[in-house]
């Protein structure tokens, strides 16, 4: 009896492992197809010689909403489903969205208008915090994206990647997020996710990051990256002092100059104090043009019945996902050169990328 109870469980588990169709890390043929998905969704500079995604067909366009905020549904052949989000366009209300950079607290309301008034908790810990923009963005495409998961579930789908590049890649981290603490009750329990961030910026703080890591761990969620693209380096961030955890050798100050001479300390106290205002200075700076501003100027342009929000004290971004880095090999920058795309923009779009992948991956 127990021989066959052992291999009843044993036929569960192998069972079990096959119906699964996504599996944890990163898969470079998976990703090749997802940036050709990228590509084929109209991203701006995407050559039209790349070919569609191999065994992907899409079945669902949203409407664009928001800031020129857009997402296609796609269907893989082995019944996953591929929510992806679009990048920057080439419309000045999806650049505004980027540079919309202060930052707001993970949980709360932003009103986006009276009849969108978006509720949202993407981490736990009090202290973490999200980029304005990107918020904006995933307020005005949930709707859709959580309709779209119940459609395609009552189907039989219950696997889903969530796939962005750029612009389209930092929402994808708010978005997993969202359905992780937001998703009870809107989406079925079954539901498994596995996020594709494709050289993506930099969505929130190091407790945002911390939080998304945290709930992502296994490896479910990847952040792919050429070494030489700038965009995931941004935004531009600063760290004061009070970013760091609240014990740090600048908290216990006291206890570090307890030993220092009378002098010593005075001028440790005066570059210490020098120091701290400079960083809190370009912090401050930074929100309000990257905030007042950019709300005054572009937002409430574009979207004139959005409400402003109380921005947070920290502008010190910081990376998330397990990284997945693409290095430059021999012969990159000729072949870049030959596709005559704008220098800012030659190492961040899909031909780069998949050149890249096939250096380091093989075919």
């Amino acid at each position: 009896m127990k021989i066959l109870f052992t291999l009843f469980l044993s036929f569960l588990s192998l069972n079990n492992s096959y119906s699964q169709k996504l599996s944890p890390g990163f898969d470079p043929v998976e990703y090749k197809n997802l940036l050709l998905i990228t590509a084929a969704q109209g991203m701006p500079g995407s050559s039209s010689n790349l070919p569609k995604p191999d065994g992907y067909e899409l079945v669902y366009t949203s409407p664009t909403v928001g800031l020129d905020n857009l997402w296609t549904m796609w269907l893989r052949e082995d019944s996953v489903c591929v929510i992806s989000i679009r990048g920057t366009t080439l419309q000045m209300d999806s650049w505004s969205e980027d540079f919309y950079a202060a930052m707001v607290p993970a949980q709360g309301t932003i009103i986006i208008s009276p009849e969108n008034i978006f509720s949202y908790k993407l981490a736990e810990h009090p202290d973490a915090h999200v980029h304005s923009g990107w918020l904006i963005g995933l307020g005005t495409l949930v709707p859709t994206i959580i309709e779209q998961i119940n459609v395609w579930h009552e189907k039989g789908m219950k696997e889903f990647i969530i796939l962005g590049h750029s612009q389209g890649g930092a929402i994808t981290y708010l978005l997993t997020s969202y359905l992780h603490y937001y998703g009870t009750g809107q989406i079925p329990d079954d539901v498994k996710f596995k996020t594709y961030s494709s050289a993506p910026p930099k969505p929130g703080n190091v407790y945002y990051s911390y939080d998304y890591d945290n709930i992502t761990r296994g490896g479910w969620a990847l952040r792919v990256y050429n070494s030489e693209d700038w965009v995931p380096q941004m935004p531009i961030t600063i760290q004061t002092m009070s970013d760091f955890a609240p014990i740090n050798p600048f908290s216990l100050e006291d206890s570090l100059t307890a030993k220092m001479g009378f002098l010593d300390k005075i001028f440790f106290d005066l570059l210490l104090d020098f120091i701290s205002g400079k960083l809190d200075d370009s912090r401050d700076i930074l929100r309000e043009i990257l905030g007042n501003v950019i709300y005054d100027k572009s937002i409430s342009k574009y979207l004139p019945q959005i409400g402003q929000p109380v921005y947070s004290e920290t502008m010190n971004y910081y990376p998330c996902g397990v990284p997945v880095v693409l290095m430059v090999t021999p012969g990159y920058y000729d072949y870049v050169k030959t596709l005559g795309l704008p220098t800012l923009f030659e190492n961040h779009l899909m031909s780069a990328y998949l050149y890249l992948l096939e250096k380091n991956y093989g075919e």
